[in-house]
């Protein structure tokens, strides 16, 4: 029952409709449990066979008049999906909890907001007010939200629940912090200071682009984004400041440790997989003996571990490489490869909850960043205009500097790279699927490679029922078959599902035929990366370099 009925039912009781209809007309319409129906019309209601006895019972429809048609005009817009690149977001009304669905102020309703990328938003909202739902130009203000939200996909910031109000309450006054220039003085943070100390950093990331560029393809075979040395510059620039973040949790000493610090307190990110090769002595780093990793070392994977291994969590995908990690259930960000011979896109997944693997709209590293830190400091902000008690305050205070404080690098980072002449980088141009094949974003598929078929467990498939053996075994033979044709699509993304799922029973199986998909379709790099994943599957560790 959507609210709209909830309202109808909690205005008339057991007399209430058990549905909305619609009249030949077009207009809702509510039929009454003792009979006739009331026809909600633009300018009025009218009744249709309505028993004189039950008036009365009727008369708080009578108090609403139009504006009930006015209040199914806009729910009848839920539920909503904005669909926004890669993601997809959907806006539910449900009945609220902490207030009456209708009062003198208007209509409330908890909205609930999830998104593909694994954000969601609950939170109740006056969606219509009272005063706009009697105004007379309610239609042109319904017709200027439905303008509004046609412009939600093509916005780079998150949607909060308040964006379905039928109009945006006015922004709140802004939060100010009076010490900041006088705490950016103080750790040198003025442009002139931050460019001169940024500039050696940047150049010298730069510098090592290429033997890590060279190191990357002889180990992995694939293309590395030259600004994959930005983000190196950047935490090795934070970790020259001449303080730690304030009141982080420990006093780490500077140098990358304090970088990352700075990173972790305002991002909740770390330097992780293919960032560190841009460490001072990370091209250098040993490898951990698989002996010191297995209690027995199965035949065939003695010696040292392979360092395509490295942040490789256990549902990763082959065409995944990780180079940042996060602070819960195994978030981290990585280069997502639809062929070895584009340059990736940008992909993140949470190894220790679904693993499910998901693009971010943003294609670059940077832009990635800024956006998370747009949407840290507009949360901040937040907290210190809801905060009273200055003690409490303190603490979104320091986020909000911390943060203006990565800002400030990021800018200078980039000023300097712009005075540099770039190749490009293009990405892989083929269509994506429809579906979000389970353990691969959308998946990029060869004109030529035939199609996946609908029954290969899409999004969501981590709270669903895993098929069954018999189910798996028909769906491999099929996939084979479509092979042996010249269509590599089906076991391509039936191969990465099976690979995610990491099933016993057919194990093998599974990594066979994602092995002959990627051979199939000329990915070397990939099946390289494959073949070693799954020789050490099992390992209770992501980490293969030797700690200093």
């Amino acid at each position: 029952m959507d609210i709209f009925e909830d309202l109808i039912n909690s205005l008339l009781g057991p007399a209430g409709p058990t549905s909305v209809t619609i009249s030949e007309e077009g207009h809702p319409t509510l039929p009454l449990a003792s009979g006739g129906a009331v026809i909600l019309k633009p300018e009025s209601l009218i009744l249709t066979d309505v028993d004189d006895d039950i008036m009365e019972q009727l008369s708080a429809l009578f108090t609403f008049g139009p504006k009930l048609r006015r209040v199914y005009d806009y729910t009848t817009r839920f539920s909503m999906e904005v669909e926004r690149g890669e993601e997809r977001i959907l806006f539910r009304l449900e009945h609220p909890a902490a207030h009456p669905l209708w009062t003198d102020e208007g209509l409330w309703a908890l909205v609930c907001v999830s998104s593909s990328r694994g954000y969601g938003a609950e939170q109740e909202n006056l969606v219509i007010p009272r005063a706009i739902l009697e105004a007379d130009d309610w239609e042109a203000r319904l017709a200027a939200f439905d303008a509004r939200r046609a412009q939600w996909g093509q916005r780079s910031d998150d949607l909060y629940p308040e964006e379905v109000c039928v109009e945006l309450p006015p922004p709140p006054k802004a939060a100010e912090d009076e010490g900041w220039e006088a705490f950016a003085e103080g750790i040198g943070l003025s442009p002139e200071t931050l460019a001169e100390r940024v500039a050696p950093i940047v150049e010298a990331a730069c510098d090592t682009l290429p033997a890590v560029r060279a190191r990357y393809e002889q180990i992995y075979g694939l293309k590395l984004p030259s600004r994959i040395a930005s983000l190196a510059a950047l935490v090795a620039a934070l970790g020259e400041l001449p303080e730690n973040p304030p009141d982080h949790y420990w006093e780490p000493p500077p140098g990358l440790p304090r970088g990352n610090a700075w990173l972790e307190a305002t991002l909740s990110m770390r330097m992780a997989g293919i960032t560190e090769w841009f460490a001072p002595g990370g091209l250098e780093r040993k490898l951990i003996d698989a002996s010191r990793m297995y209690d027995e070392v199965p035949p065939g994977r003695e010696g040292p571990l392979d360092p395509r291994l490295d942040m490789r969590y256990r549902a990763d995908a082959p065409q995944f490489v990780s180079f940042l990690s996060g602070n819960s259930d195994g978030l981290h960000w990585g280069f997502w490869y639809d062929s070895p011979d584009h340059f990736p896109v940008i992909a993140h997944n949470y190894a220790r909850d679904s693993a499910e693997m998901w693009l971010d709209a943003e294609g670059k590293i940077f832009l990635l960043l800024r956006y998370k830190i747009a949407d840290a400091i507009s949360d901040a902000q937040q907290e210190l205009m809801d905060v009273e008690d200055e003690e409490v305050r303190k603490y979104p205070l320091q986020r909000w500097r911390a943060l203006r404080v990565v800002s400030a690098h990021l800018d200078a980072i980039e000023s300097w790279m712009s005075q540099r002449t770039w190749d490009d980088e293009p990405t892989c141009p083929w269509p994506r699927t429809q579906g979000y094949p389970v353990g691969s974003p959308r998946l990029a598929l060869r004109p030529d490679a035939g199609t996946v078929p609908a029954h290969v467990p899409d999004f969501g498939a981590a709270s669903q029922q895993t098929p069954s053996v018999e189910e798996r075994k028909a769906w491999i033979e099929e996939a084979r078959r479509e092979l042996a044709e010249g269509r590599a699509a089906y076991a391509h993304a039936l191969g990465l599902y099976l690979h995610w799922l990491d099933a016993g029973d057919l194990r093998e199986e599974a990594g066979a035929l994602l092995m002959h998909a990627y051979e199939a379709l000329g990915f070397r790099a990939f099946a390289g990366i494959l073949k070693v994943h799954l020789m050490h599957r099992d390992l209770q560790s992501v980490g293969v370099f030797e700690k200093e």
